[in-house]
């Protein structure tokens, strides 16, 4: 059974861990590198899970899946996802989506958004299925190629 949680400064190993697999596999999906992110202290992980909302889906004691939520006024910055190649088409990035969503809800936002890279067509339709829309502005990552906004209103209920 694969269950969802959101890390906490306690779980830096876990996210670095995580991370840099992600880096490894896709590098071109994220702004970062995975020889920048891989000289990192474990203060700087623990920075990292202090200071924004990270989620890891975890299969038994394996984390499986990863997303990020960085917290503003108004909107949140959804990052950083990443699901094992084995569990792709199973339903992980819903449910990380879902659990930035409810933590942005809670936090008062009115909307979450996200960068696709250009290319990304899978990411892109699954952010699509999951309600996101293109936003019109992009912009160039340099040597990582151009990336576009997308945003998911929150609903009030």
């Amino acid at each position: 059974m694969i269950h969802v949680r959101r890390l906490t400064p306690d779980d830096a190993l876990v996210l670095r861990e995580i991370r840099l697999r992600a880096l490894a596999d896709t590098p071109e999906n994220f702004g970062s590198l995975l020889a920048v992110e891989r000289t990192k202290s474990d203060d700087d992980w623990r920075a990292w899970l202090a200071e924004r909302a990270w989620f890891a889906a975890f299969d038994g004691d394996t984390a499986v899946a990863l997303v990020c939520g960085w917290a503003g006024a108004a909107e949140w910055l959804v990052f950083s996802m990443w699901v094992a190649p084995q569990l792709r088409g199973h339903g992980l990035a819903a449910r990380l989506v879902d659990a930035v969503r409810v933590a942005a809800g809670e936090s008062g936002a009115q909307a979450i958004a996200l960068h696709v890279f250009e290319g990304n067509d899978r990411a892109r339709r699954v952010y699509e299925r999951l309600g996101f829309v293109p936003t019109g502005d992009s912009e160039d990552v340099p040597g990582k190629g151009r990336r576009q906004l997308m945003r998911l209103a929150l609903t009030r209920e």
